[in-house]
């Protein structure tokens, strides 16, 4: 499969040039025999395509989930094929796979068609997987569901799902002219009084037809619910389609996390960020259940030079409030990084992955980053502003 986005050269901590415009480095005092042949990045099971992912950490290590398909010259049917499978690393970056996590129900029972993204959160020696389901009786419906599991492998599900769109707040399928969206439960437990936070992307009312993309909230007592459905906690009005909602806190301020394509922009957004963006983007609230701005005053986290879709803070086992992300890559695509900054930044637990810009110390390697796998771990730094992705660096390993 050769699955190429045409993007251009990244100006972002280094990312110096791609491979095909290579000639323009030795205007930039690059010389050309430094470039050495490709290696790949990149974590997928063999001959499968590899998306949406969640993480958790496990034991000593981190437990990795994320849908998945097998290989196919159109991608885009992965979608109806979908199943969660999983894989554990000590590093974020070593992963063995351990297989599927949850397939496609029976047939007969609610979630027999695909199954799509969610997150897992464990509790008192269980694991809990919320995810969205849809079947083939009313194929385009999504729902919430639930299983449960003591080992984070094997996995019993429930018989009826969790949630479907409440109409006081959210479109159904029967209002909802384009993008369908009522899936991808992110579960928070409130500090403040102990109730459970179940965050998912949906579609509000009112507004522009076009422009409804929300993240939904519902809340419960126990993992296992009852869930009641609230208003929505975000709904800006110029994004067509939210995924992947992540909410975390951190230095007392509650970040809310959703990736979406540029093509989702209302010509107001795209004239207010200068371009349409494709990746992650935050907001920010003094509180779990908001209002929340926009982080930076126009949200965007990582754009589209990234690479990255569906992009996670992963906190760091060995450094508790630090994070690295972790998202997967779009496109096959190769970039130029500069090995000495990967050496010299070992002695910090860090590898620089991309060439410092005002000068390359070595050899440029081209790093293919392949379509449709997990990205390596980025450090994520944190200032006033907000976070900032360093997709010019990685985590050392």
């Amino acid at each position: 499969m050769n699955i190429k986005l045409n993007l251009t050269p990244s100006q972002n901590l280094g990312r110096h040039a791609l491979p095909e415009e290579a000639h323009k480095a030795s205007a930039q005092g690059l010389p050309q025999d430094k470039f050495v042949p490709s290696e790949t990045r990149g974590y997928a099971p063999e001959n499968r395509l590899l998306w949406d992912s969640w993480f958790m950490q496990d034991k000593d290590g981190y437990r990795l989930y994320h849908l998945d398909a097998p290989m196919d010259p159109d991608p885009e049917t992965r979608h109806e094929r979908a199943q969660i499978r999983t894989a554990f690393s000590k590093d974020l970056v070593n992963w063995k796979d351990d297989g599927f996590a949850l397939k496609s129900g029976p047939r007969g029972s609610w979630d027999d068609g695909p199954i799509w993204t969610g997150s897992t959160y464990k509790e008192d020696g269980t694991y809990y997987k919320f995810y969205t389901g849809r079947n083939h009786r009313d194929g385009q419906t999504q729902r919430i569901g639930l299983a449960k599991s003591t080992d984070g492998i094997n996995w019993e599900r429930g018989e009826k799902p969790l949630l479907e769109a409440d109409s006081r707040w959210y479109e159904t399928d029967e209002e909802s002219p384009v993008y369908r969206a009522f899936r991808d439960p992110f579960i928070v437990k409130n500090p403040e009084d102990g109730k459970y936070l179940m965050y998912f992307t949906a579609k509000t009312k009112g507004g522009d037809p076009t422009y409804r993309g929300c993240v939904g909230l519902a809340t419960a007592d126990s993992m296992e619910g009852p869930w009641e459905q609230k208003p929505p906690v975000l709904a800006p009005g110029s994004i067509a389609e939210m995924e992947c909602p992540q909410v975390l806190k951190k230095n007392d301020k509650w970040y809310m996390f959703i990736t979406t394509k540029g093509a989702n922009y209302s010509p107001e957004r795209t004239e207010k960020v200068g371009s349409q963006q494709t990746g992650l983007h935050g907001w920010v609230s003094g509180s779990p259940t908001g209002p929340f701005e926009p982080v930076r005053g126009d949200g965007v986290i990582s754009g589209n030079d990234s690479n990255m879709f569906s992009t996670r803070l992963v906190e760091d086992k060995d450094r508790p409030g630090e994070y690295n992300a972790l998202g997967w890559y779009m496109g096959d695509r190769e970039v130029l990084v500069d090995e000495s900054k990967r050496e010299a930044a070992r002695e910090t637990g860090r590898a620089a992955a991309g060439a410092a810009i005002g000068g390359v110390g070595g050899a440029l390697i081209r790093v293919l980053e392949k379509g449709y796998t997990l990205s390596e771990p980025h450090p994520v730094v944190w200032d006033e502003s907000g976070p900032r992705i360093e997709t010019g660096r990685v985590l050392d390993h």
